[in-house]
């Protein structure tokens, strides 16, 4: 890559000094690429695309080098990919990575995830993007990890695909949702879907709070994972696996062909990058969304 050019615009929902941000700049940089990285100054999970409309955003030099500067944001995710891209910081960038984020964002879920919604903002401003997230090491769906997050594989694999999406970009407004198990049984990255979440009514608790009744409007319990319909082919049913997820999604509203290029994109990016990451074949497996 030219060190004149910037490759990567690097954000997460973790915070700028997070572990998952720094395994995911540490492997991009070690596989050639120039990483911009611009993340809120604490963490923003859970935010979704929301962005600040009604008060300036503010970027803080704070580390790094000329080649690979880190910035903090006083804002959200988005935040970070709006104000690098549109105030020209960011000007040279031609992919978008949001991660590693600290947990899965699968299913339905992901759509809460401001790893998602900030991947997904570099997407309509132009960019292609990435949304990577890690498993916690006990192979839990829960929330709240208990454990810890092991980034190794994770990182490899987002440097393997971002390396790729900038020599081969995919079709116009497209994200890749990427879920690394927390136990790895099998290399090759399986092309998915995004699983559906299941809400029990029956798990809606109250709590005590100084107003009186309150709820956990997500069912978050220490006890109990979150539960998806594990269906054959979604990105749910390949992390219990053991699978690498990598979920296309397309944001080019309107079109009807659209979903179609990218899937025919990323069944041929997983062909090339399967055997690199010494996978046993190039196939994207029977688990593959059709």
């Amino acid at each position: 890559m030219s060190e004149d050019i910037m490759d990567v615009l690097l954000t997460n929902d973790d915070g700028y000094q997070s572990a998952g941000m720094a395994a995911m700049r540490d492997a991009m940089i070690e596989a050639g690429l120039n990483v911009l990285s611009v993340a809120p100054d604490g963490p923003r999970s859970g935010t979704s695309r929301s962005a600040s409309f009604r008060k300036p955003v503010v970027m803080t030099r704070d580390g790094g080098d000329e080649r690979n500067p880190i910035y903090r944001v006083d804002g959200t995710p988005v935040d970070c990919v709006r104000a690098a891209i549109l105030s020209g910081l960011a000007r040279d960038v031609r992919l978008v990575v949001s991660g590693i984020n600290e947990g899965a964002n699968l299913g339905d879920d992901a759509t809460y995830s401001s790893t998602f919604g900030s991947a997904a903002e570099g997407a309509l401003l132009g960019l292609p993007a990435l949304s990577i997230s890690q498993q916690s090491r006990d192979g839990r769906f829960r929330l709240v990890d208990l454990t810890d997050y092991d980034y190794r594989w994770c990182s490899e694999v987002g440097a393997e695909l971002a390396a790729w999406m900038i020599a081969s970009p995919p079709p116009p407004r497209s994200i890749l949702n990427v879920n690394a198990p927390g136990v790895l049984k099998d290399r090759r990255l399986k092309i998915t879907a995004l699983d559906h979440r299941v809400w029990d009514p029956v798990h809606y608790e109250a709590v005590e709070t100084e107003s009186g009744h309150g709820w956990y409007t997500f069912l978050t319990n220490v006890d109990r994972d979150p539960v998806f319909t594990m269906r054959p082919g979604s990105d749910a049913s390949a992390v219990a696996a053991g699978h690498v997820s990598v979920t296309p999604v397309s944001f080019d509203f309107g079109d009807v062909r659209a979903a179609g290029r990218l899937r025919r994109w990323i069944r041929q990016s997983v062909e090339t990058i399967n055997p690199r990451l010494g996978a046993s074949d190039g196939e994207c497996g029977s688990g593959c969304c059709g």
